[in-house]
């Protein structure tokens, strides 16, 4: 209890740092959760088309959207953990004088690993929460930015949108869109318009689970040697 009471007295007196952590965190869970979600429609749009149709350069598109994703996510998973660990070391900086006097006062080391893990992952909690409550309120609008953002996405890779069409059947490859043709054509009904609510809090979870391991070994490690640094300088 004594660590929790502390620790939220810290993040309320150094607002600025604090403000940034909790930012940061929404941010990037926001973008890992959408980038989860867009291989979800992609991986939803292939499993209902890829039986139906024999087009290589389908298959091939899908391929390089995945592995898209799949670069994208890695990529954002190092920033994010560049980042925490400037934002950790800036922090601890600042608290540099607040660790001087837990070490006046006696605390050991364990106490103050402790202290600056819980003062990293509350503002990052209340950024998690926050993402949640967006995402909740606004699923509809997220779900319509995920659609939009696929297209656009693909171009920039270079992918082209391949139609497949017959007498029979007619639809599109990347874009959740559905072409016009002359003719008897009967269109394939697609059911990629929307996310399950269970589907998006899936990946929501992960990646949660996912900022916080990685914030707590940054901060463990961070705080561990600075404590070691301090207690030799106090020491001498």
């Amino acid at each position: 209890m004594k660590n929790i009471r502390y620790a939220f007295a810290s993040v309320s007196y150094h607002k600025r740092i604090s403000f940034c952590i909790g930012v940061c965190s929404a941010f990037f869970l926001f973008l890992l959760t959408s980038l989860l979600n867009l291989k979800d429609l992609e991986t939803s749009l292939y499993d209902q088309v890829s039986d139906l149709i024999n087009n290589s350069e389908y298959h091939s598109n899908y391929q390089k959207i995945m592995q898209l994703y799949s670069t994208l996510y890695l990529v954002f998973i190092l920033l994010w953990a560049m980042l925490i660990t400037l934002l950790v070391f800036i922090s601890l900086n600042i608290k540099k004088q607040d660790m001087m006097k837990w070490r006046i006062m006696g605390f050991s080391n364990r106490f103050i690993v402790k202290q600056s893990i819980l003062e990293s992952i509350i503002p990052i909690t209340v950024g998690i929460i926050t993402t949640g409550v967006v995402l909740i309120v606004c699923q509809h609008t997220y779900e319509f930015i995920l659609l939009q953002v696929r297209p656009l996405l693909a171009k920039g890779l270079g992918i082209k949108r391949v139609a497949f069409f017959s007498s029979n059947v007619l639809i599109e490859s990347t874009p959740n869109q559905v072409m016009n043709s002359t003719g008897e054509t009967h269109f394939l009904s697609l059911s990629i318009s929307s996310l399950p609510i269970a589907t998006i809090f899936k990946a929501f979870s992960k990646n949660c689970l996912l900022l916080l391991s990685i914030t707590t070994g940054v901060t463990f490690a961070s705080t561990y040697f600075l404590s070691r640094n301090s207690k030799k300088v106090f020491r001498t």
